[in-house]
């Protein structure tokens, strides 16, 4: 093995949470998915990695290094293997592994190339950089890897040579049973599982021309570009050059400015109208124009017959023509009934991508809102999903978005997991993004107690009163009236505050014996700068 793609072979240092609260729910909720989150933790022949749980024993390139990274704040070692283990097992002709998995006592690392199984590896390897200590040996590793995984996806995955990428079965995106691709006469079994470089002509409407592949590039040449800045390459420029130029065709060919969403389009160029949170995941990868991810939260994700249903993100919009639950809760016609349930593979109460609420989809939807700046709507899509767990008390894959009841199927997904420690990360915690420390005061009516150890310092957010202290090593550093998330250096001075609440505020700062005093409206960002000033506002809609 090539020396760096162990975590050992880097700075690990020791990082821990501890959280409290006054909110008996939300700490039951807290405990139960750090008690679950363990139970995930498996030793995979020299390293410890974290694979997806419940059912899905092994790391998936489309959870896992997501996943991993969202551990850094407990475990650095974990989280760092759950990305260098797709880094040392890439293919030499660039292609990552859809998943890996570790059999004994004979077989040991078992590594799938066969279909793609998504991409959500490169925000959160390059997160890593930060977590230990910048190392510069670990970005050329990084940088070689989405190199070559991009150059992959360009020779084979745009077999008509139109510019944009495709994907090629059902399985390709993680998107099991999706009815989207079931009503189009595709097999979840046999062209579910298309392997290979040799692209799927004939089968249905298959290649499909998609948003989210063009969301992977993207996401690998903006990234290339900030680690070639870092490197000093000198291609950075180039990079972001390539990577305008995803955003622009897709744009141009997938967006419908009148609908406001992106759509994929079939092997005859035609539109596939059916509205998915594929749009959500290329938020994710950054991939929208600013305009573009205003419209779509809107028009669609705060709509309640599409998206914010009573329990918010099912897969497929609501009132779309092939929203799918059960039984009970889809929009079939018997003719669509029929031949989905033809196509349909045998788990789909438990693993259906057309309609449920996915614990993957809300674990995405953090990132993907703050991308483009939505604090206040991740404040409402975060208290609602944990109000959720904390009423059915099961921590699955899927839940009825009508009802928000748990799906059958085996406790302990890790998706659904993090996706709730995330967001009690996000509205009570502290978390450290990139280099920057970020304390949330949610102003919700109950005292909260959250500490993060890291290298070396305890950083310490108590909420009371309505008012929330921010402490370094047991001395206070600065406090804030609750209702917006601070980000500052890692002495805790701070940078700027975001309005994470829906309602406009008055917010105090006080940093030793000084005080100011602004108003900031939900999404709104200040800046300190020796005095609080506004900055920029993104569009908040919800009513």
């Amino acid at each position: 093995m090539s020396e760096g793609y162990l975590a050992k072979d880097y700075n690990i240092t020791e990082t821990g949470v501890s959280f409290s609260c006054a909110n008996a729910v939300r700490a039951r909720v807290y405990d139960r998915c750090c008690a679950l989150a363990k139970e995930n933790i498996r030793v995979f022949g020299d390293r410890r990695v974290m694979q997806e749980g419940a059912k899905y024993d092994g790391v998936w390139l489309e959870t896992q290094p997501m996943g991993g990274e969202m551990y850094a704040t407990r475990d650095m070692e974990i989280a760092l293997n759950n990305q260098l283990i797709f880094m040392q097992y890439q293919r030499r002709d660039g292609r990552m592994p859809g998943m890996i998995s570790y059999r004994e006592p004979y077989q040991g690392m078992c590594v799938h190339q066969d279909w793609m199984q998504g991409d959500f590896f490169t925000k959160s390897a390059l997160r890593m950089y930060y977590f230990i200590g910048e190392d510069k040996r670990y970005l050329r590793h990084l940088y070689e890897a989405l190199r070559d995984f991009d150059a992959y996806l360009w020779k084979y995955r745009d077999s008509d040579g139109d510019g944009c990428l495709e994907t090629w079965c059902t399985w390709d995106t993680g998107d099991d049973n999706n009815t989207r691709l079931l009503a189009n006469e595709i097999y979840s079994t046999k062209y579910g599982a298309w392997c290979g470089e040799t692209a799927p002509v004939g089968r249905g409407r298959l290649p499909f021309e998609s948003a989210e592949y063009m969301a992977y590039s993207y996401s690998h040449r903006r990234t290339l570009a900030i680690i070639s800045d870092i490197l000093g390459n000198g291609e950075g420029d180039f990079w972001r050059g390539e990577a305008e130029k995803i955003r622009q065709k897709v744009r141009e060919y997938l967006w419908d400015d009148e609908k406001k969403a992106v759509y994929d389009r079939d092997c005859d160029n035609e539109m596939l109208y059916t509205l998915t949170l594929e749009n959500l995941k290329c938020m994710y990868h950054g991939l929208f124009y600013q305009d573009m991810a205003d419209d779509f939260i809107r028009c669609h994700l705060l709509c309640r017959d599409e998206f914010f249903t009573p329990l918010p993100l099912p897969n497929l919009a609501a009132n779309d023509p092939l929203f799918y639950v059960n039984d009970e809760y889809n929009n079939f016609t018997p003719e669509v009934a029929a031949k989905v349930r033809e196509y349909m593979s045998g788990d789909a109460l438990d693993n259906s991508w057309s309609g449920p609420v996915e614990g993957l989809s809300v674990q995405r939807s953090l990132d993907a809102l703050l991308e483009y700046g939505h604090h206040a709507e991740a404040t409402i899509i975060g208290r609602k999903w944990l109000d959720n767990l904390g009423k059915c008390d099961r921590y699955v894959q899927q839940y009825n978005p009508m009802t928000g009841e748990a799906a059958p199927g085996q406790d302990g997904y890790g998706p659904t997991i993090l996706s709730a420690l995330e967001y009690m990360t996000y509205l009570y915690g502290v978390d450290f993004v990139c280099g920057e420390l970020i304390f949330s005061c949610s102003a919700e009516d109950f005292d909260s107690d959250y500490e993060q150890k890291l290298f070396g310092h305890s950083y310490r957010l108590v909420r009371s009163g309505g008012r929330a202290r921010v402490y370094m090593d047991g001395v206070e550093k600065f406090s804030v009236d609750c209702g917006v998330r601070i980000v500052t250096d890692t002495d805790c001075m701070p940078k700027s505050l975001y309005g994470m609440e829906c309602e406009p505020r008055d917010i105090t700062l006080t940093v030793g014996d000084t005080s100011w005093t602004a108003a900031i409206s939900p999404n709104e960002k200040l800046v300190f700068e020796g005095g609080l000033r506004g900055d920029k506002r993104v569009r908040f809609d919800f009513v």
